[in-house]
């Protein structure tokens, strides 16, 4: 090599001011890219305008609210979003309430709907595993319908935009299975179609978000059989259990014997059969009647449903309560096991 080209090379290296102009070039675009992140306010998905139930409770801050969102895909940053909350100062004064909101709405049009709450609330709460009977009277309890208005929704409500109650038989069973049980907020005077409207979004909520069904049943029948897990289980983690029970009996086209079943069509409330319920004529009596009964007979959670759609797999045909210990139930594969178990456990 020259002197020369040596010379030259040396006198293309680059010097440190040369470096800090590339640094200052890089710091510059990220900031430019940061910002853009922070100002992006552009709906989560422009063409879906499917609404979603999005509640807010009382005593929730704003970083929860925005995961909230975040998590049920209304928005698609965080960190943007609370950067439009706290430029606009109005992070404490999103309101609790119920919401109808839409991957197709942007960050000013979702907050603008939180500020807007709906003022005064009345919170009502229906637990897992009430019927349509224990709900018509939780709401007229709470002073939000009268029974018979809710008993005239029931029968006429429309529900074409449901997929999963395809099947469902007209009547004042209609409905039962899928005002999904949880704790909601209204306003006063909040129309009764909006309440039946707000507790069955939350069940198409809860039903795009479970896991695959294998059990080979209906949408329709799957809500059945979780109902009665619902009405029969004491614990999370025999759901699924007492799901594939049902499901073998089915299989062997064996008698459900459900006793809830038998329960949920007494005209009076019981919580206990005597001897001679066992004989009570209806079509929900599945120790008289093959397979499932007519209709859900109650109102499931997240966790029967879960365990209607992926029973176990068991062989399984009955089970007994334990009454020595009281803490679950005691399972068997054949009729001369539970009899055993009978005798075991003091029946």
């Amino acid at each position: 090599m020259s002197r020369t080209e040596k010379h030259t090379r040396k006198k293309m290296k680059p010097g440190p001011r040369t470096y800090l102009i590339g640094f200052g070039l890089i710091v510059v675009i990220a900031a430019a890219i940061f910002a853009g992140v922070l100002h992006d306010t552009a709906p989560v998905d422009a063409t879906n305008e499917d609404t979603i139930l999005f509640q807010v409770s009382q005593g929730e801050n704003a970083n929860q609210i925005t995961a909230k969102l975040k998590e049920q895909g209304l928005i698609k940053n965080e960190l943007a979003f609370r950067y439009y909350l706290k430029a606009h100062h109005v992070s404490g004064k999103l309101r609790a309430g119920s919401y109808q909101l839409s991957p197709a709405m942007d960050t000013e049009t979702i907050v603008n709907e939180l500020l807007n709450g709906v003022g005064d609330l009345v919170r009502f709460t229906i637990p897992e595993g009430y019927t349509l009977r224990d709900i018509a009277d939780a709401l007229a309890g709470a002073e939000l319908m009268e029974t018979d208005v809710f008993w005239n929704l029931v029968r006429t409500y429309d529900v074409s935009g449901y997929e999963f109650m395809q099947g469902c038989p007209d009547g004042e069973h209609r409905l039962e299975g899928f005002l999904f049980p949880d704790t909601y907020f209204v306003a006063k005077h909040t129309a009764p179609e909006a309440i039946f409207k707000m507790m069955l979004d939350r069940f198409a909520q809860v039903w795009e978000a479970l896991p695959v069904k294998e059990s080979g049943l209906s949408a329709y029948d799957t809500v059945i059989l979780a109902s009665m897990v619902e009405s029969e289980a004491k614990f999370d983690e025999e759901r699924s259990t007492i799901a594939s029970v049902y499901l073998n009996r089915m299989k062997k086209n064996m008698l459900m014997q459900c006793d809830a079943t038998i329960l949920y069509a007494m005209p009076e409330r019981k919580t206990q059969l005597r001897f001679s319920d066992y004989k009570y004529e209806s079509e929900y009596n599945t120790y008289l009647h093959q397979g499932l009964p007519p209709t859900p007979i109650s109102n499931p959670g997240q966790k029967s449903l879960e365990a209607a759609c992926q029973p176990d797999q068991t062989d399984y045909l009955y089970y007994l309560w334990n009454k020595t210990e009281n803490n679950g139930h005691v399972f068997a594969k054949t009729y001369e096991e539970h009899l055993q178990n009978r005798d075991k456990y003091g029946y």
